[in-house]
């Protein structure tokens, strides 16, 4: 796991979709599914990514704090294959207290990719049922994968603290 506690005010322009602005503010942009993107300028407080080349996704966690002193949560899960899409989903909240709740809150199982063929719609009972426990199975995967990200970037908010 990759954590950043402090962001260094270095070169901005290595940083898509972030413009420098006075007071070593930033403007971030994070796009949302089924929603505006989510504009604001602000500091990026911590940053927790879980990315291991073995495992066919990971999740990158981002908490900002906001210039009127709010805070945003963002998750990212990113996939390995190129025919799967990266999800983003993106919270604005008024204290830190409400941001770790909804990182302890959220339920990786909306992040897992559901693939239904057509042609499986003649299948025998088990054919489905084998089908069930597998999404079941990546469901339980992914929220175990994102708990232990949590919980080590709390650790290390914690630790650090």
């Amino acid at each position: 796991m990759t954590t950043m506690m402090e962001v260094p005010h270095g070169d901005i322009n290595l940083q898509t979709g972030v413009t420098q602005l006075p007071h070593n503010y930033m403007s971030f942009q994070i796009k949302r599914k089924g929603a505006r993107p989510l504009r604001f300028e602000g500091t990026e407080l911590g940053m927790a990514m879980s990315f291991t080349p073995s495992i066919p996704y990971w999740y990158e966690i981002n908490i900002y704090r906001k210039t009127d002193q709010s805070y945003v949560l963002a998750i990212r899960r990113f996939h390995q294959a190129e025919d799967l899409r990266d999800t983003v989903q993106a919270w604005e909240a008024a204290s830190l207290e409400d941001i770790i709740d909804l990182l302890l809150t959220y339920d990786a199982a909306v992040d897992v990719p559901l693939s239904f063929d057509s042609y499986r719609l003649n299948t025998h009972a088990a054919e489905v049922a084998a089908l069930g426990m597998q999404l079941w199975a990546e469901i339980e995967d992914s929220r175990h994968h994102f708990k232990s990200l949590v919980g080590e970037f709390l650790h290390d908010i914690e630790y650090e603290s």
